[in-house]
C-alpha cells in the first residue's frame, strides 16, 4: 500500500495561488505525504481529511486516472473542484497505448473521429473551456492536432482485430529495440573492463 503513495506522489503535478492549490493527482491515490500533504498543512488544510475526501470523491473512477484538480481555500476550509482528465491522456486511452511518440513520423496508435469527437465533448465540460465559449467543431481540431503530435493517427474508421495487429507489432518494436540497447550497454561495459584490465596489467 505504502508503494502505491508513494508512486501516486511522485505523480503529483502542483502549482501554488493564494487561494487555490491545483494539482493533478491520480484518482484514488491521494496522500498526505510530501509534497501535497506539506503544502496543505503549510495552509492549514488538514491533509488527511483531503486525502479521504479526495479518494472518496474519485472512488468509482478506473484507478490511477491523472485527475486535475483545484483546491478552494477559505481560512482552514476547503473546497475540492474535479475537472477532466488531461487531453493526452484521453487520446492515449482512446489508442490503447502507454506512451505517446516523440516522432510524428511514427505512429504510435490510431484513433477514429469518433473518439476524437467523444474527446471533444468530454472537454468542452470543463469550466474553462465553457468561458471560452469554444464550439465543438474546435475543439475536434484542437484533439486531432494533439493527436498528431503524440504520432496518433487519427482515420474514419478502425477494424478492431488490425489494429490489435498493429498493437502487437508496435510492442514487438519496442522490445527489440529494448534488447538491442541492453546488448550495447553490456557490450560497451565489457569493453570498460577491457580496457581497466589492460591499465592495470
Amino acid at each position: 500500500m505504502s508503494s502505491k503513495l508513494t508512486k501516486a506522489t511522485k505523480q503529483v503535478r502542483k502549482v501554488f495561488h493564494p487561494n487555490i492549490i491545483k494539482a493533478v493527482i491520480p484518482s484514488g491515490g491521494a496522500s498526505n505525504a510530501p509534497p501535497l500533504g506539506t503544502k496543505l498543512s503549510q495552509y492549514g488544510i488538514p491533509a488527511a481529511k483531503f486525502v479521504q475526501e479526495f479518494n472518496n470523491l474519485t472512488k468509482d473512477y478506473k484507478e490511477g486516472i491523472p485527475t486535475p484538480v483545484r483546491i478552494h481555500m477559505d481560512g482552514k476550509r476547503f473546497r475540492i473542484e474535479l475537472r477532466e482528465p488531461p487531453q493526452a491522456y484521453l487520446i492515449k486511452q482512446a489508442a490503447g497505448i502507454e506512451k505517446a511518440s516523440k516522432n510524428t513520423d511514427k505512429i504510435a496508435g490510431i484513433i477514429t473521429h469518433k473518439h476524437v469527437y467523444e474527446i471533444a465533448k468530454i472537454k468542452l465540460q470543463q469550466e474553462n473551456v465553457k468561458i471560452r465559449s469554444i464550439d465543438l467543431k474546435t475543439m475536434c481540431e484542437s484533439v486531432a492536432k494533439q493527436a498528431w503530435q503524440m504520432g496518433v493517427k487519427v482515420q474514419r474508421t478502425l477494424d478492431a482485430e488490425d489494429y490489435k495487429v498493429f498493437l502487437d507489432e508496435r510492442q514487438a518494436e519496442r522490445e527489440e529495440l529494448k534488447r538491442l540497447k541492453r546488448l550495447e550497454m553490456e557490450a560497451a561495459a565489457e569493453e570498460q573492463k577491457k580496457k581497466a584490465k589492460k591499465l592495470n596489467a
